[in-house]
């Protein structure tokens, strides 16, 4: 079992703590198992979620605060809320770990979550069950994953071209509008002048 520490600079946030697994994972020479991920804080949680999107921890946080506010309703303030949030989301993980690497999506990160912060040391636990690297064995991305990598990034690729496909159409629609409208001002602006030359 190893220890390792994460925190927040905020009242509420996520610190994604993948990396951190990932070197425990190296370290113990996984090859085929389990990591098992547990933070026995009782204001913090952990999860997996995406990592590709910037706001993540103000869209996370915000559902989690309009689901469970602050003081709604509570019979005692302090760590109650922060207690009960984090329970919810769950204070451990397992993770598949095949190969030496962990099973997650391309765009997905384990995440440490704070209700009760500032904070610089929160406690996370890491233990593992499966079979080891033989001597000389290195760790490779599996199948599994690759396949899955291939098939996330054609994805992305397709919506994408689609995206580019959408926004040229609308920007050739804009331009003939404006050319439309750049005749109409021409015509009317004849017409207005043949009108006074009357």
């Amino acid at each position: 079992m190893k220890i390792i520490e994460a925190g927040v600079s905020a009242p509420e946030g996520l610190a994604d703590i993948t990396e951190q697994v990932r070197e425990y994972i190296r370290e113990v020479r996984l090859k085929d198992g389990f990591v098992h991920i547990q933070i026995p804080e009782r204001t913090c949680a952990v999860t997996i979620t995406i990592n590709d999107d910037f706001n993540i921890d103000k869209d996370f946080l915000n559902k989690i605060n309009r689901f469970l506010p602050k003081y709604n309703g509570m019979q005692f303030t302090g760590w109650t809320t922060s207690n009960v949030k984090a329970s919810l989301v769950g204070m451990s993980e397992q993770v598949m770990v095949e190969s030496g690497e962990l099973i997650l999506g391309l765009h997905q990160s384990i995440y440490m979550v704070e209700f009760n912060g500032p904070s610089t040391d929160r406690r996370i636990y890491l233990s593992h069950m499966g079979t080891t690297l033989a001597e000389g064995e290195e760790p490779r991305l599996p199948q599994v994953l690759e396949d899955l990598y291939a098939a996330d990034l054609a994805k992305e690729q397709a919506e994408k071209e689609e995206q580019d496909r959408i926004i040229a159409e609308m920007r050739a629609e804009y331009a003939e509008r404006i050319r439309k409208q750049k005749e109409e001002a021409a015509r009317a602006a004849a017409e207005s002048e043949q009108k006074d030359g009357e």
